[in-house]
């Protein structure tokens, strides 16, 4: 009968090659899983003291003390092929968007994949606001155009209100087919009103004229604003325009409410006579990308325009609710 040695289906060479390859293998990945080089040199490490500890054991095992080194070896190729992709992927990773996925993987796993994914959703999303941006402007610049070459009259007004209704409508359904629907941001969908403010028995009030909430409770029509209201604070400068103001904020600050129903908002003066209030259900910062984007929208393409007409307008604009002008 054959001895144990001359049975055994592994030989001594292929016994050696599978030491180095195992060896080197478990060096390799070791290498290049890791967030940050340090992370990944801690890991190369680990990885040669495994390898060649396989080839120890190995040699150990059968005989062959030889088989110490070629696991030593194995991690010493398994660490510097691991540099060596890390090298080339992050040439090509300048090049080729594909190869730079890949890199991102590596470098921060699924979770960052993940979100460099929805960062370029974001980027996309704020290209199309952006082209949209650019054309809805031009329009509204020469629809103002046409109503300033008719003279004011009772007409003029008409079309007036009827156009700035059209336009805050369309804001704000476009922001909520991008944030809302696309973004899958509800706590996006926002409200706005404008507001004009007159005297009534020797005071101040401010009325809800034009406004529009989609699917949100609508604005209270009977909701009067007095002289300690944000909005009439902006009105007289005594805050700047565009004025951001928290829930909070407002119920500390602004006109006192029996159902402290405010909402964070963002208030803009249109004109002597009237501002403009833009708000939103859910509690968002300052500096939150859409209370960025719908401020800067609003302050330098939206309420200029708006202001612009409001100027043009044939009377006192107080007389659309049933006020008097202001002193």
């Amino acid at each position: 009968m054959p001895d144990a040695q001359s049975a055994s289906v592994i030989t001594p060479n292929l016994l050696a090659i599978m030491v180095f390859a195992g060896s080197g293998l478990a060096t390799f990945v070791a290498s290049v899983m890791g967030d940050e080089q340090n992370q990944r040199l801690k890991n190369g490490t680990f990885g040669a003291l495994a390898g060649t500890s396989i080839g120890g054991l190995a040699g150990l095992m059968k005989g062959q003390q030889d088989l110490l080194v070629v696991g030593f070896l194995g991690s010493v190729l398994g660490a510097f092929l691991g540099w060596l992709i890390y090298l080339l992927l992050s040439i090509l990773a300048n090049k080729i968007p594909t190869v730079r996925g890949v890199l991102e993987f590596q470098v921060a796993g699924l979770k960052g994949v993940r979100e460099r994914l929805n960062l370029d959703d974001q980027q996309k999303l704020l290209t199309a606001l952006g082209a949209w941006r650019e054309n809805f402007s031009r329009m509204i610049f020469d629809e103002k155009n046409q109503l300033r070459k008719i003279a004011p009259c009772a007409n003029s007004n008409e079309h007036a209100a009827v156009i700035i209704e059209t336009w805050l409508i369309s804001v704000v359904d476009f922001f909520a087919l991008v944030f809302e629907t696309l973004a899958k941001k509800p706590q996006y969908r926002s409200r706005v009103t404008i507001i004009v403010y007159g005297t009534q028995a020797s005071s101040v009030i401010g009325k809800h004229w034009i406004s529009y909430a989609g699917p949100l409770t609508p604005h209270k029509k009977a909701q009067e604003f007095d002289s300690s209201s944000i909005g009439y604070q902006v009105l007289l400068g005594q805050v700047s325009s565009p004025y951001f103001t928290t829930s909070d904020a407002a119920n500390r600050a602004g006109q006192t409410r029996s159902d402290h129903s405010y909402r964070p908002f963002i208030t803009f003066r249109l004109n002597s006579s009237a501002i403009l209030a833009l708000d939103w259900p859910e509690t968002l910062d300052e500096k939150d990308p859409y209370v960025t984007v719908a401020r800067n929208f609003f302050n330098s393409d939206i309420t200029p325009v708006i202001g612009e007409v409001l100027d043009q307008w044939a009377g006192p604009l107080q007389s659309v609710v049933s006020l008097q002008p202001l002193p």
